[in-house]
Protein backbone atom coordinates (compact mmCIF):
# COMPACT_ATOMS: atom_id res chain seq x y z
CA UNK A 1 0.00 0.00 0.00
CA UNK A 2 1.31 3.46 -1.18
CA UNK A 3 1.00 6.45 1.15
CA UNK A 4 -1.44 7.32 -1.34
CA UNK A 5 -3.43 4.85 -0.53
CA UNK A 6 -2.96 4.44 3.32
CA UNK A 7 -4.05 7.97 3.29
CA UNK A 8 -6.97 7.70 1.49
CA UNK A 9 -7.63 4.74 4.26
CA UNK A 10 -7.14 6.54 7.00
CA UNK A 11 -9.62 9.27 5.70
CA UNK A 12 -12.32 6.44 4.89
CA UNK A 13 -11.88 5.55 8.90
CA UNK A 14 -11.65 9.22 10.13
CA UNK A 15 -15.51 9.49 8.35
CA UNK A 16 -17.14 6.83 9.45
CA UNK A 17 -15.45 7.18 13.05
CA UNK A 18 -17.18 10.88 12.88
CA UNK A 19 -20.47 9.19 11.97
CA UNK A 20 -20.53 7.04 15.28
CA UNK A 21 -19.18 9.71 17.20
CA UNK A 22 -21.90 11.89 17.02
CA UNK A 23 -21.24 13.55 20.18
CA UNK A 24 -17.66 13.56 21.19
CA UNK A 25 -19.03 15.26 24.65
CA UNK A 26 -20.13 12.29 26.07
CA UNK A 27 -17.81 11.54 28.94
CA UNK A 28 -16.53 8.25 29.97
CA UNK A 29 -18.53 6.70 32.62
CA UNK A 30 -18.03 3.30 34.85
CA UNK A 31 -19.91 1.14 36.68
CA UNK A 32 -17.16 -0.86 39.42
CA UNK A 33 -14.32 -1.94 36.94
CA UNK A 34 -16.60 -1.55 33.94
CA UNK A 35 -16.22 0.77 31.22
CA UNK A 36 -20.07 2.00 29.91
CA UNK A 37 -21.44 2.45 26.71
CA UNK A 38 -22.29 5.97 25.54
CA UNK A 39 -25.70 5.12 26.27
CA UNK A 40 -24.69 3.75 29.99
CA UNK A 41 -24.87 -0.18 28.96
CA UNK A 42 -22.54 -2.78 30.28
CA UNK A 43 -22.47 -4.63 27.70
CA UNK A 44 -20.72 -3.21 24.13
CA UNK A 45 -21.77 -6.08 21.65
CA UNK A 46 -22.55 -9.98 21.80
CA UNK A 47 -21.05 -13.11 20.22
CA UNK A 48 -24.76 -14.32 19.61
CA UNK A 49 -26.29 -17.90 20.12
CA UNK A 50 -26.26 -18.09 16.50
CA UNK A 51 -22.59 -17.24 15.98
CA UNK A 52 -21.82 -18.81 19.22
CA UNK A 53 -23.17 -22.30 17.84
CA UNK A 54 -21.13 -21.60 14.25
CA UNK A 55 -18.32 -20.51 16.39
CA UNK A 56 -18.34 -23.64 18.64
CA UNK A 57 -17.81 -21.34 21.11
CA UNK A 58 -20.03 -19.72 24.46
CA UNK A 59 -22.32 -17.17 23.71
CA UNK A 60 -21.93 -13.57 25.57
CA UNK A 61 -21.92 -10.23 25.91
CA UNK A 62 -18.80 -8.06 24.96
CA UNK A 63 -17.66 -5.85 27.94
CA UNK A 64 -14.87 -3.67 28.58
CA UNK A 65 -13.05 -3.20 31.83
CA UNK A 66 -10.63 -0.71 33.21
CA UNK A 67 -7.91 -2.67 33.24
CA UNK A 68 -4.38 -1.94 33.80
CA UNK A 69 -1.04 -1.27 31.48
CA UNK A 70 2.26 -1.58 33.58
CA UNK A 71 4.79 -1.06 30.67
CA UNK A 72 7.29 -4.21 29.87
CA UNK A 73 4.60 -6.51 31.48
CA UNK A 74 2.77 -8.84 30.18
CA UNK A 75 -1.47 -9.25 30.77
CA UNK A 76 -2.06 -5.97 30.38
CA UNK A 77 -5.96 -4.70 29.06
CA UNK A 78 -8.79 -3.32 29.03
CA UNK A 79 -9.46 0.57 28.55
CA UNK A 80 -6.00 1.36 30.25
CA UNK A 81 -3.99 -1.00 28.05
CA UNK A 82 -5.76 0.32 24.50
CA UNK A 83 -5.06 4.05 25.78
CA UNK A 84 -1.16 4.07 26.31
CA UNK A 85 0.47 6.84 24.70
CA UNK A 86 0.95 5.22 21.18
CA UNK A 87 -2.36 3.25 20.68
CA UNK A 88 -4.89 6.36 21.90
CA UNK A 89 -2.87 8.95 19.50
CA UNK A 90 -3.27 6.55 16.64
CA UNK A 91 -7.12 5.95 17.63
CA UNK A 92 -7.24 9.54 17.77
CA UNK A 93 -5.93 10.58 14.80
CA UNK A 94 -8.73 8.00 13.00
CA UNK A 95 -11.58 10.41 14.49
CA UNK A 96 -11.89 7.92 18.00
CA UNK A 97 -12.27 10.05 21.10
CA UNK A 98 -11.48 7.18 23.81
CA UNK A 99 -11.30 2.82 24.19
CA UNK A 100 -15.15 2.69 24.63
CA UNK A 101 -16.16 4.96 21.31
CA UNK A 102 -13.48 2.38 19.44
CA UNK A 103 -14.94 -1.02 21.12
CA UNK A 104 -18.48 0.43 20.91
CA UNK A 105 -17.66 1.05 17.38
CA UNK A 106 -16.73 -2.86 16.37
CA UNK A 107 -18.51 -4.40 19.07
CA UNK A 108 -21.80 -3.21 17.82
CA UNK A 109 -21.46 -4.38 14.35
CA UNK A 110 -18.54 -6.58 13.50
CA UNK A 111 -18.83 -8.73 10.75
CA UNK A 112 -16.60 -11.25 11.05
CA UNK A 113 -14.84 -13.84 14.24
CA UNK A 114 -11.13 -15.03 14.00
CA UNK A 115 -9.35 -17.45 16.33
CA UNK A 116 -6.82 -15.84 18.40
CA UNK A 117 -4.31 -17.52 20.54
CA UNK A 118 -5.27 -19.79 23.09
CA UNK A 119 -9.05 -19.50 23.95
CA UNK A 120 -9.37 -15.69 22.72
CA UNK A 121 -11.48 -14.53 20.00
CA UNK A 122 -10.79 -11.69 17.39
CA UNK A 123 -13.79 -9.55 16.14
CA UNK A 124 -13.24 -7.20 13.22
CA UNK A 125 -14.70 -4.30 11.31
CA UNK A 126 -14.00 -3.79 7.49
CA UNK A 127 -14.21 -0.56 6.00
CA UNK A 128 -14.47 0.23 2.56
CA UNK A 129 -10.91 0.71 1.58
CA UNK A 130 -10.16 -2.86 3.29
CA UNK A 131 -9.03 -1.45 6.24
CA UNK A 132 -9.73 -3.92 9.66
CA UNK A 133 -10.42 -2.70 13.02
CA UNK A 134 -10.28 -5.24 15.72
CA UNK A 135 -10.52 -6.42 19.24
CA UNK A 136 -9.32 -9.06 20.77
CA UNK A 137 -11.92 -11.03 23.56
CA UNK A 138 -11.26 -13.47 25.98
CA UNK A 139 -14.03 -15.40 27.86
CA UNK A 140 -14.41 -14.57 31.59
CA UNK A 141 -13.04 -16.90 34.17
CA UNK A 142 -16.31 -15.94 36.66
CA UNK A 143 -19.36 -15.32 34.38
CA UNK A 144 -20.62 -15.48 31.03
CA UNK A 145 -19.42 -12.48 29.07
CA UNK A 146 -16.38 -11.57 26.92
CA UNK A 147 -13.47 -9.47 27.82
CA UNK A 148 -11.77 -6.64 25.60
CA UNK A 149 -7.90 -7.49 26.22
CA UNK A 150 -6.84 -4.78 23.30
CA UNK A 151 -8.12 -3.77 19.86
CA UNK A 152 -6.44 -2.22 16.93
CA UNK A 153 -6.60 -0.32 13.71
CA UNK A 154 -4.43 -2.43 11.04
CA UNK A 155 -4.58 -3.47 7.30
CA UNK A 156 -6.09 -6.88 6.13
CA UNK A 157 -2.73 -8.61 5.95
CA UNK A 158 -2.91 -8.79 9.72
CA UNK A 159 -5.76 -11.57 8.73
CA UNK A 160 -3.66 -13.71 6.94
CA UNK A 161 -2.89 -16.39 9.10
CA UNK A 162 -5.73 -16.34 11.33
CA UNK A 163 -8.52 -19.17 11.29
CA UNK A 164 -11.62 -17.82 10.38
CA UNK A 165 -14.60 -18.79 12.35
CA UNK A 166 -17.52 -16.66 11.31
CA UNK A 167 -18.54 -13.62 8.46
CA UNK A 168 -21.21 -11.29 8.60
CA UNK A 169 -23.15 -12.76 5.58
CA UNK A 170 -23.24 -10.35 2.57
CA UNK A 171 -26.82 -10.09 2.25
CA UNK A 172 -26.90 -8.71 6.31
CA UNK A 173 -28.90 -11.56 7.66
Amino acid sequence: MNVTEENCCLQTVRYFAMLFVMDKNISVKYLGEFVLSKNGNIDFGEISEEISKIIRRQKGKIRLRIGKENKGERGNYGEKHIERVDRIQQLKSAGFENARDFVEFIASDFDSVYKGKGTSLIICKRTKVHNILYITLEPSATENYYDVKSCLLSRESYLKNKTPLWRKPTDGV
